[in-house]
């Protein structure tokens, strides 16, 4: 986690003048301070675990942007306390939607996005079954760093898709309709395919192990308990366990 401070320092004067009865004061105006900000730092990276070299990230609404270096890695100054939705794009491949995360003032938080190629996203789509369903990889991760979501189901509420599970390899591999639950991994993750988009009261929950109830978070990273899907576009959600 990154952190920095600042220190604002504010003087009056006092300007007497006369020497009799009457005293004189002059008031500095009222200084004008910047909003907060905070910190943003990412790496976006392909199904490989490899550097999307040329890709650049946005942030919605306030338009923030930046472009990767050669490993991948980018660094935003984010308003702080502000609902952030990150849009990670770049060529031949389909966007990636980090979405509804704050930071808090002063500090920052690391992320990762994943990205598929256009073709890839098309064959995700086709395995919901839905040709205008929405595409989400939901990524699992312990706050403590030992904890395992294995054995753990995931829910989609209300059911507008479908939740399927990936079996463990390097990188981020497809779902496998065969599989029933999280498997043991160090990236443990999850698809929900053939989402319905634009529906904003969706939500995302564990099933089988403990889970840090809505407002997920971790550092100073909070993702509300609900989200919304853009067709055409991988959104990437977050659920973490104790």
């Amino acid at each position: 986690m990154i952190h920095s401070s600042r220190v604002a320092c504010f003087f009056v004067l006092a300007t007497l003048a006369g020497c009799a009865d009457e005293a004189a004061y002059t008031y500095p105006e009222t200084p004008t301070v910047e909003a907060d900000r905070a910190t943003v730092i990412g790496q976006i990276l392909d199904t490989t675990g490899a550097p999307v070299v040329g890709a650049t990230v946005v942030v919605r609404a306030s338009g923030e942007h930046a472009t990767v270096d050669s490993g991948g890695t980018f660094v935003l100054d984010v308003p702080a306390n502000t609902t952030l939705t990150l849009a990670a794009t770049a060529p031949n491949m389909a966007p990636t939607l980090l979405q509804q995360f704050m930071v808090s003032p002063g500090t920052g938080v690391l992320v990762e996005i994943p990205m598929v190629t256009s073709d890839h996203f098309q064959r995700l789509v086709a395995m919901g079954g839905t040709p205008s369903g929405g595409v989400l990889v939901v990524a699992l991760k312990s706050l403590s760093g030992s904890g395992s979501a294995a054995g753990a189901t995931v829910e989609l509420t209300p059911n507008l898709g479908r939740v399927m599970y990936a079996p463990t390899s390097a990188g981020m591999a497809d779902p496998d309709p065969s599989m029933a639950a999280v498997v043991p991994g160090d990236d443990q993750y999850a698809w929900a395919l053939g989402v319905q988009p634009h529906v904003s009261i969706m939500q995302l929950a564990l099933r089988g192990v403990p889970q840090v109830e809505p407002p997920y978070a971790v550092d100073d990273m909070t993702l509300p308990g609900t989200f919304t899907v853009e067709a055409g576009a991988l959104t990437l959600v977050t659920l973490f366990t104790k």
